[in-house]
Order: structure tokens, then sequence, then C-alpha cells
């Protein structure tokens, strides 16, 4: 059933991708979560209208936060890590999308406990979460930015907000304590213990709200935090390590130089004969299987998104020749090649088109150069076949993705 469903997902979103916004999607993706968070807190809002906060005030600050319900505390939670995690998918990180998983999923549960409310609060989301749920699903593949510093930024915002939550959720909740959380420094030495699962017990919850609020900010804490965890400061332990164990990578001097981001069987080939040709490669792709899978020893590989300003800078994009996206996605190649117009460089830049769809859309990105080798193999495959007259100066044309029609058939002789 969960094969079907993916299945069908696909379908709807590869339609969806024929639309005139292509490649816009994750964009789209992420305007939608943003819509989400904001959606979140209009009902908060709505209850904080009436507060008046004075933190020099003992005691105050709880009888000002009578007004917010404890699912109103969820809400803002859950909005503010939705905004933020909107910004991430904006640049396509990996991380954002995997911990805007995680914030639908604590989204949908609190919509499904609130219709058992008497006042429910976000039922009425229900369905949009789950389409958006859907279309994260089916574009994983889309969200694959490892910008380290990007990353770091994102888990460092989501930390935070999953912080202020779990302070003043327990603050909120004090008087259900033994003994009774009666100011912040209390709440935040609890949330510090809850959310690293030490849990010393000296402060203990005595009520059902309580402890299914603590249960929320374990389960919360334990993925969030070791997501955060195994995207920031894993790579960066492990790339200490190789330079300890291997050494400095030595520093390569990139200039007057092609850019090949990618692998596929173009990448491969093309890399070969400019490497035959004395010269010099630079290659960007996503993960070292990638990078093992070129034939030429001591090549000059980068490990990265190609998409990535910093990774381009890095990569010498503004002394190359020519930057050439070439992966086997023509929305990532677009992509690519919007991310190399905004450095506003001198460089060529050329781009593979495997779907005559795309070509069209891929134009709209505006690159010096479009080749469509697998497009144009069908056809004249089938010219072939067909006895059709091929025409050289078509097929240059179509190879190079300036015009979209077909030649027309000729049976005459093959030229």
């Amino acid at each position: 059933m969960l094969k079907t469903l993916r299945i069908r997902l696909r379908k709807i979103v590869s339609a969806l991708s024929e639309k005139s916004w292509f490649p816009q999607l994750p964009i789209a993706v992420a305007l939608a979560l943003a819509l989400l968070g904001l959606l979140h807190l209009i009902p908060v809002v709505d209850q904080a209208q009436s507060l008046h906060i004075h933190l020099l005030t003992p005691g105050s600050l709880r009888q000002d936060l009578v007004g917010v319900s404890l699912p109103g505390v969820s809400q803002l939670s859950i909005g503010v890590i939705l905004l933020i995690m909107s910004a991430g998918l904006w640049f396509r990180l990996q991380l954002a999308w995997l911990l805007s998983v995680l914030a639908l999923i604590l989204a949908m549960v609190l919509a499904a406990l609130s219709m058992q409310s008497e006042a429910p609060f976000t039922s009425w989301l229900l369905p949009y979460e789950i389409l958006l749920m859907g279309l994260l699903l089916a574009n994983y593949q889309r969200f694959s930015g490892r910008s380290f510093e990007a990353a770091t930024l994102v888990a460092l915002a989501a930390v935070i907000a999953l912080f202020a939550y779990a302070v003043f959720g327990i603050y909120y909740l004090g008087a259900q304590f033994s003994p009774t959380i009666d100011n912040l420094a209390d709440a935040a030495y609890v949330s510090v213990v809850t959310m690293t699962t030490v849990g010393f017990g000296d402060f203990t919850p005595t009520t059902t709200d309580a402890r299914l609020f603590l249960v929320s900010l374990i389960l919360l804490s334990i993925t969030l935090l070791s997501t955060a965890v195994g995207a920031t400061l894993i790579p960066a332990m492990i790339r200490r390590i190789e330079q300890i164990t291997i050494g400095r990578h030595v520093k390569v001097i990139r200039n007057n130089h092609y850019i090949l981001i990618g692998y596929s069987a173009l990448a491969n080939n093309t890399c070969r004969e400019l490497l035959e040709r004395e010269e010099s490669v630079t290659v960007i792709v996503a993960d070292k299987s990638a990078a093992a899978r070129f034939a030429q020893p001591n090549l000059d590989v980068m490990i990265g998104d190609g998409g990535n300003l910093d990774i381009l800078r890095e990569a010498g994009a503004e002394q190359a020749k020519s930057i050439l996206a070439l992966t086997d996605d023509d929305s990532e190649n677009a992509f690519i090649i919007l991310a190399v117009k905004e450095l506003q460089i001198k460089a060529k830049t050329v781009v593979a088109v495997s779907q005559s769809k795309n070509l069209n859309r891929v134009r709209r990105v505006h690159p010096d150069m479009i080749i469509a080798p697998q497009v144009l193999g069908g056809e004249l495959l089938t010219s072939l076949l067909t006895g059709e007259r091929i025409d050289i100066k078509s097929i240059m044309d179509r190879l190079l993705g300036k015009t979209s029609a077909k030649p027309a058939p000729d049976k005459g002789k093959t030229s």
C-alpha cells in the first residue's frame, strides 16, 4: 500500500513539474511551509493580544501566560520551527528537509489531538499538513544541499526554538511539579536536564499534563539534537580525523580551467577528453562514491553541492573558462546554472538536458550552451531505421538544443 501511494505521489509531482514554474518546486514547497508556520502562529497571537508581561515583577510572567493555553505554547514552537525550516528549504538544505518532516509529524499529532478537545486549534490544518508532507517526501532528492555553514545555522536556530519551547512550557506548568517551579532559572535547569535525558529527579511532574509535556519534549530532543549533531559535529570530526590520518590536502591552483558538476556518462567522457588535451579540470560531485566513478587518476575532485555559491567560489568559478552542469537531473542542472549566474562571472555555462520536454524550460535560465545528446539519440536512431534523410546541420542544432522542432521526414538518401 505504501509503495502504491509513493508511486501515485511521484506521478502527481511529475505532472506538477511539467508546469511553467519548473524548476521552482523546492521554492514553492519552502513558501508553503512558511505559510503553514504563520497559520500556526495566528491563533497564538490572537490569544496573546491582551497579555502584558512584566519580567521584573515576581510571579507576574506566569499570571500573564494564563491567557495562553498549553496547546498554544506548542503551536508557537511549531510555528517558529516551521518558519526557520522554510528558510533552509529555500536553499534546498538536506538538514532543513529532515527537520521539516519531523516538525510536520509533530504538527499533525497536535492537530489530531486537538480534534478531541472542546476548542480544537489546528485540526483544520491537518489536510494541508498531509499534502505538504507528501510533497516533501516525494521531492527529497531536490533537497540535497550540504553546506556545512548553512546547516549549522539551521540546526542552531532549531535547537534555540526547542529550548525556548521547553523553558516556557515547563514554567507554564510549574505548579504541576514537585517542588514547584516558580522562576525561569529553575525552568531552564529542568529543560536542560530533560533535553539531555539526564533526569536527576530533583523536580518531578505530578500531573498527567506535565508528564505528557515532558514526554513530547524528550522525543523532540532526541530526534532534533541527534539530527543536528549528525549534520554538524560529526562531519567536522570526520574532516579533522582525515586531516590527521591522511594529511592536509595540497592547495590546488584553479585558474583558467573547466569545472564539471555532477557524475554522468557524459561528464566522465568530457573529463577524459579535456584531460587528454592537457586542460585543467575540477570536478564537483555530491559524494565520494560518485567521485570514485571517474576513471581518471589524480583528478581534482571536490565533494559538495554544485549549486552552492561557496562551493563554486572554492572551485575557482571566477577564474574558470567554462562551467558545465552535467548531472542526469535536468532540474538540478538548471539550479546549478542559476547559481552560476548569481555569481556574475564571465565563464561560459554549459548545461546537459536529458528529456526533450525540459529543453524550453532550461533555456529560461539562459545558459551559453545546451547539449542534449540523449534527446537526439532516439530521433537519430529512428531516422536511420526508417530511412529518413539526416541533415548534418539539423543534427548539430538538435545536439546543442538550438531548436525543438523535428526535421521534416524525408525518405530520400541518407547524407
